[in-house]
């Protein structure tokens, strides 16, 4: 049963270029202060991200170390954070697993660093997702949803560099436990934390 959650997790992060995995997910209403949006768009909408407060660059830093001890039981995962063995995103950039699979609601995050492109090519391109912006921790960043996907997944995209981002996604297990506002909620919590601690280790 995990194993072919954990592969509908994997499939899901594939299918979005890049893709990868708010405090406790138990299913309880949680926003983040700093998650202020805008529209929702497809791309290509002549939207432009704010300014970076600062640049972290992620080449060469290992994606299991974005969430610490702390961080992980913040956000109720209780498996070891681990490289996904079924491969990379869409860019060859390994991704890392940060898991709940005890009791329901199972779930994971998937994250992700992305030293090729930053997170405003969503707003340039046409891609098959619908964008909307976002303020993760200070640095701009974008939600995406790909279509036929939202009742299992949300993704947020950090623009941490200069062509260079970070990729949270939190993808549900147990299909209908969380709706998909929380779902994006929790993607954006584990998206400031991740930010935090990419702030460390620079």
């Amino acid at each position: 049963m995990l194993s072919t959650a954990i592969g509908v997790g994997a499939l899901i992060l594939a299918s979005c270029s890049p893709m990868r995995d708010q405090p406790s997910v138990s299913g309880t209403q949680q926003t983040s202060s700093s998650a202020v949006s805008t529209g929702r768009t497809s791309g290509d909408g002549g939207e432009s991200l704010p300014k970076r407060p600062e640049e972290l660059k992620v080449d060469g830093i290992d994606p299991c170390k974005l969430l610490t001890e702390s961080q992980q039981k913040e956000l109720g995962t209780d498996q070891a954070p681990r490289l996904n063995a079924d491969g990379a995103d869409s860019l060859g950039n390994p991704l890392c697993g940060y898991r709940k699979v005890e009791g329901t609601p199972r779930y994971g995050y998937s994250v992700s660093l992305v030293p090729q492109e930053g997170a405003d090519v969503w707003l340039k391109e046409k891609r098959n997702a619908e964008v909307k912006v976002l303020n993760v921790g200070g640095f701009g960043a974008v939600e995406t949803r790909l279509p036929g996907d939202q009742d299992i997944s949300c993704n947020v995209v950090v623009d941490v560099a200069e062509g260079q981002s970070l990729d949270m996604q939190f993808t549900l297990y147990t299909a209908g436990a969380i709706p998909l506002e929380q779902m994006c909620a929790n993607a954006r919590h584990g998206a400031e934390l991740a930010v935090q601690t990419l702030q460390t280790l620079k």
